[in-house]
Parts: C-alpha cells; structure tokens; sequence
C-alpha cells in the first residue's frame, strides 16, 4: 500500500560520543532529499554511550513513548545511509504486512585483519541459540524474509511496540545473552527474536545496499584482489 504523506519518520542513531562525517552527509542528504519528495522525516534521536544494548533500550523507548512518529529508521553511526537506499526500503515497507524492513550492508568477523572476509547482516535461525546462518549468497535486487539482521540500517513501524512489549513484558528487549565460551548472542539478535516469538516478520531488501564503514589496511592483498577484479570486470570502478 503506497504510503500516506502524513506518515512522519524519526532518525534514531547510537554512538560512542564521535560520529564520522560521511555518516552525518549521509544523514543530511537523506533528509534533504525526503523533503524535496515529501516523506516526512520529523525527528532525530541520538543516545550516546558506550552499552549499545542499553543505548538501544533508551533509544526505542524514547520513541515509543516520547517520539511517537509512525517511522523509526535505525541508522548506526559507522553506516553511510543514501536517499536510494531509503527510497527502496521506504517503498517496500507497510505497517500491516512488512513492519520491520532491513537494508544489506556487510559485516565481517575479522575486523582487525587487513582482509575482511563480508558476509551480509542477514540470517536465518541456526541449529541453537548461539548459532545462525548466513544468508548468502543474496538474491540481487530482491526482497526476503529474514529471521534476524543488524540494527545498521533498519525501518519499523509503531505498530510493533505493543505487540512486542505485551509479549516481553518487564524485560529488556536488547538484553545479550552470554553462555559458557564463545557462546554469545548480542543485542540485535535477541530483539529480532523477540519480534518473531511476538508474530512479528522482518524483511530484507537486498537492492537497499549501504556502506558500511570499518578499519582495514592498503596492503598487498587489497592491491592484489582490487586490481585482478578490475581486469576481471568483477569490480565497477
């Protein structure tokens, strides 16, 4: 259903007290470009700290119950939102059959070395709870049901807060879990959980492709692999 223009959107954004440039431009572009198009980008929440689970708490609880815009679009601070990212997600997104709609941006579990392995923040449930799977490869262009994501880059809508504190009711809805060695759940997991246990769908739009931007060196292996990807034509310059 195309979206009414008096639906109005909040920009809701975690961070450690610095936020880079290109995530504010990608910010003030975004709003620039929705009021030329006019979706109605009304407000922007912004909890500093270093607990991202308890930032995330505050942060859904201020819209919930302080906010109270229809939209709310988590943008994390390290992630470099587009008005053409936006536009696709925004177009898909429907408070009665996709509330929860997530964009494709690319993690890694080896942020250190100088050459990231990505996969995409989309999975489906694995064997246990500390376990899930990659969605991968992604179909292009396309949108998915997905049973858990990142918060990098995330739309819901406010239908959602009822159902899912009714369902979790004096609990945390960001609480990680750790278990016994490298058994661990982080924040975002446990809330998509939560809002599948609560009836919830999320959906992945893999078109609605964002940067996401991390540490790693101009070394040999970037030059090597950058180059033969170019003669290759597997890389658009």
């Amino acid at each position: 259903m195309p979206h009414s223009i008096k639906e109005t959107i909040c920009i809701g954004s975690c961070d450690s007290g610095l936020v880079d440039g290109k995530f504010m431009e990608g910010i003030i572009n975004t709003i620039f470009w929705s009021q030329k198009n006019k979706i109605n980008i009304v407000g922007k929440i912004r909890v500093n700290g270093n607990q991202i689970g308890r930032q995330r708490q505050v942060l859904f609880d201020g819209w919930a119950d302080q906010d109270k815009t229809d939209w709310l679009l988590w943008v994390d601070s390290d992630i470099v939102l587009t008005p053409e990212a936006f536009k696709l997600i925004w177009d898909i997104a429907d408070k009665d059959t996709k509330p929860v709609v997530t964009g494709t941006y690319f993690v890694s579990k080896e942020n250190e070395k100088t050459l990231m392995e990505p996969f995409p923040a989309l999975f489906k449930e694995g064997k246990n709870k500390y376990e899930l799977e990659i969605i991968t490869p992604i179909p292009s262009n396309t949108v998915i049901p997905v049973d858990c994501a990142g918060f990098g880059f995330l739309l819901m809508h406010r239908s959602i807060i009822s159902k899912i504190r009714q369902a979790n009711s004096g609990y945390s809805l960001f609480a990680e879990e750790e278990g016994i060695g490298d058994n661990y759940v982080s924040e975002d997991i446990v809330f998509f959980r939560k809002l599948k246990n609560a009836g919830i769908p999320t959906y992945a739009h893999t078109g609605a492709i964002v940067q996401h931007m991390k540490r790693f060196s101009f070394d040999v292996n970037y030059h090597n692999l950058y180059w033969n990807g170019i003669q290759k034509e597997i890389f658009i310059k």
